[in-house]
């Protein structure tokens, strides 16, 4: 019985790791836009280094490029090694990570909003 389950979880880890892709990608854009939003229209710092810089020096071209290049190698190494469980657990943690940092910035635009 264990043995069965075993092969219909490695079947469908190919969806499951495609899915989970998708997933960061979309948290990642989502990211970039509050990003850009945030840095255009509130006070707001930066935590991430590199980042930071390139929005302090209007370089904004480039912070996009970078976080496209960097989810897509990311996403891309994931692809890769799709065929190993402990890709698709970290995967699963990256995926949780972007769901909390979704919920940041909900918290983030709610109160940013608010103030006049």
């Amino acid at each position: 019985m264990a043995r069965m389950l075993s092969n219909l979880s490695e079947r469908h880890r190919d969806r499951r790791i495609a899915e989970l892709i998708a997933i960061v990608w979309l948290l990642s854009l989502a990211d970039l836009v509050f990003t850009l939003w945030a840095h255009f229209f509130t006070a707001f710092h930066e935590m991430n280094p590199l980042a930071n810089y390139m929005l302090h020096r209007n370089l904004i071209p480039s912070l996009i490029l970078f976080k496209l290049v960097v989810t897509a190698v990311g996403t891309l190494i994931f692809w890769r090694l799709r065929h190993h469980g402990r890709a698709e657990l970290a995967l699963w943690g990256l995926a949780g990570v972007y769901v909390m940092l979704a919920v940041r910035w909900s918290a983030y635009t709610t109160v940013a909003m608010a103030l006049p």
